[in-house]
């Protein structure tokens, strides 16, 4: 396992994520739901230190979605899912770095572009999230209804071509279909 092939990897999908998210309807509902949010944690402490703590769970939680839908397909490999893990994390302290910059040039109490920055990568992450939940439960009630956004990024997942997303689901949940 090289490491650039795997940062340049890391890297193109968080500008693939990005650009979905906001081409997309749900990922500007997405971000604004995640934007409010960081909004409503503020109050527990800092706004910038509560906005990294939800960006690095969105991340555990990505990990740990991907470890399971990895072992269910029997492609488990720890030392990856871990590279890239601490790749993303690396890539988006990055941007968030940049945007504290950006914005503490600004005006130093002013915290609405690290929010937003913080929401998109936060719904970045669930896009992915949504995407192992589906590989392994492809008949998640509320998943389904993001299907037709979700249907590149499992057929990513898996390493098949979108087109045949439909027939590996249909095999792979038990009778039940996503429609």
């Amino acid at each position: 396992m090289e490491l650039l092939p795997i940062i340049s990897q890391v890297i193109a999908n968080v500008i693939d994520k990005l650009q979905k998210i906001i081409s997309t309807l749900w990922g500007w509902a997405g971000s604004l739901i995640a934007f409010i949010l960081t909004w409503l944690v503020t109050w527990i402490g800092d706004t910038r230190e509560m906005c990294v703590y939800l960006v690095l769970a969105a991340i555990i939680l990505d990990l740990i979605w991907g470890i399971a839908s990895s072992a269910k397909r029997g492609s488990f490999a720890m030392s990856i899912g871990f590279t890239k893990t601490c790749i993303k994390l690396a890539v988006y302290m990055s941007i968030l770095t940049i945007v504290v910059i950006a914005e503490k040039a600004l005006s130093d109490n002013w915290d609405i572009m690290f929010r937003l920055a913080s929401s998109v990568l936060i719904v970045a992450e669930a896009v992915s999230i949504f995407g192992h939940i589906l590989i392994i439960k492809p008949d998640t009630p509320v998943i389904k209804l993001l299907w037709k956004v979700l249907k590149s990024e499992v057929a990513k997942k898996l390493n098949i071509e979108v087109k045949d997303i439909e027939e590996y689901i249909n095999n792979n949940s038990n009778g039940n279909t996503i429609n």
